[in-house]
């Protein structure tokens, strides 16, 4: 097809933080194309879907915005990659979709996009399995929070997981590439980098692993956050530079816990037990000052006897989150949980109900608490003449007053909407000025 100048270009990126920084990274790679971002729905002429396969639902979810893409463009070129692609790439191709690149073959993106477009494409010089997103960055950054992407794949293999048959075997990015990336978003005006991966923690594309690279972005000047961790990849070192560089260093934690039962943790394959779970909780929140937990729990696991469900409302009771993503349990295609003695549909679903009103509990009882103080927040966008940003510990805050998006804010909370912090600007926060580092 013959290049048109401006391509209507529709992106929809399905699951994790993983999926979001390849999108993001391959509408860089895309500007040849000069496109032009636009819904789904908008008669676009290209649509990239970037697919989950999490769960039954996630997969449901990717199915369904193929047929839409089809129906709302039907004259459009519909390229589909990501989990869900390497697990049903022909049942794709026949929902609608021209081209069906699964997580091996991302680097080939933009090569297949411009060529389909009739322009030259560069020779692939990565390896096919691994798509860092460097070099130039999307449309879709709001130049405030960027992802930067420096880990893919698991080795680990939890019983109830297909990420790594999806996602293949670990692959750590190197460090001084990720620096480099990292300064050019910073003089490019980013403000916060999001380090994500598939299993982060166990990043060893630095001497001193995730905490090595954590402590060297925060000495060029960098505000980092980590997204989601295993426990088990979670070690002094790293609480350590967390809590020496707090609030630089975002002081949140996302360490997933999946279950409160001893007997459910070992059969899982999960690498850690409850006490090692509270004992982390307890040092991280002695280490990093204003410290936050964010956790997943997965409601119905096989066998789980309403025993083992009380113990996790317990745990959770205990070690008191202040946000639970909670997940009903559906068997995964060759996991080793698939094959075990599966939980009733309608107890998964009650449990999990049961997990999603204590999580409602436990969030109300610690966000209640911020009321009437003044707390730190990065301003990200302006909605309706009010400003809207996050604290450190991660959560959402509106508030008015004169300030511009980048900028670091005091807000005085004055009301509490769900888990929305709602108040009034009191000071602009003096941040010390950043010394450039040349981007080789």
């Amino acid at each position: 097809m013959p290049l048109m100048e401006g391509v209507r270009l529709a992106v929809k990126t399905l699951g994790c933080k993983v999926n979001q920084v390849e999108s993001d990274a391959l509408v860089g790679l895309l500007k040849p194309l000069h496109p032009v971002v636009v819904p789904l729905e908008s008669g676009a002429d290209l649509v990239v879907i970037n697919t989950c396969a999490v769960t039954t639902s996630a997969e449901a979810d990717a199915r369904k915005e193929v047929r839409r893409a089809r129906r709302a463009n039907p004259a459009a070129f519909i390229v589909v990659t990501g989990c869900y692609a390497e697990l049903a790439p022909e049942q794709l191709a026949e929902l609608g979709a021209d081209a069906v690149l699964p997580n091996s073959r991302k680097a080939e993106l933009p090569g297949v996009i411009l060529q389909h477009f009739g322009l030259p494409a560069d020779p692939i010089t990565t390896p096919p399995n691994e798509f860092w997103g460097a070099g130039e960055r999307g449309l879709l950054n709001n130049y405030v929070r960027a992802f930067l992407k420096v880990q893919d794949g698991c080795n680990v293999g939890c019983a109830y997981c297909i990420i790594p048959r999806l996602r293949g075997r670990e692959r750590h990015r190197g460090h001084q590439e990720a620096l480099r990336e990292a300064e050019a978003l910073l003089q490019a005006g980013v403000q916060e980098i999001v380090l994500t991966g598939v299993r982060l923690g166990s990043y060893k594309g630095h001497p001193r692993g995730i905490a090595g690279l954590i402590e060297e972005l925060a000495l060029m000047g960098a505000k980092v956050r980590l997204s989601s961790i295993e426990p088990e990849d979670t070690g002094e070192e790293l609480l350590q530079v967390m809590g020496r560089f707090a609030p630089q260093v975002r002081p949140h934690l996302h360490l997933s816990l999946q279950t409160g039962s001893a007997r459910l943790l070992a059969l899982m394959g999960r690498r850690y037990d409850k006490n090692y779970y509270r004992a982390l909780v307890e040092r991280a929140s002695l280490l990093i000052p204003g410290f936050a937990l964010t956790t997943d729990v997965i409601a119905g696991l096989p066998t789980e006897t309403e025993e083992e469900h009380q113990e996790t409302l317990a745990f959770l009771e205990e070690v008191r989150p202040s946000r639970v993503h909670v997940f009903t349990y559906t068997p995964r295609p060759k996991t080793r949980a698939a094959a075990l003695p599966q939980v009733p549909i309608e107890v998964r679903k009650r449990r999990n109900r049961e997990l999603q009103a204590l999580a409602a509990r436990l969030a109300e009882a610690r966000v209640q608490p911020k009321l009437g103080h003044r707390l730190e927040v990065l301003v990200e966008s302006f909605r309706g003449g009010r400003a809207y940003g996050h604290t450190p510990d991660y959560y959402e805050a509106e508030f008015t007053g004169p300030v511009r998006v980048g900028q670091t804010v005091w807000v005085r909370v004055e009301a509490i909407a769900g888990y929305t912090l709602q108040g009034r600007l009191e000071a602009i926060k003096e941040e010390p000025a950043r010394l450039l580092l040349p981007v080789l």
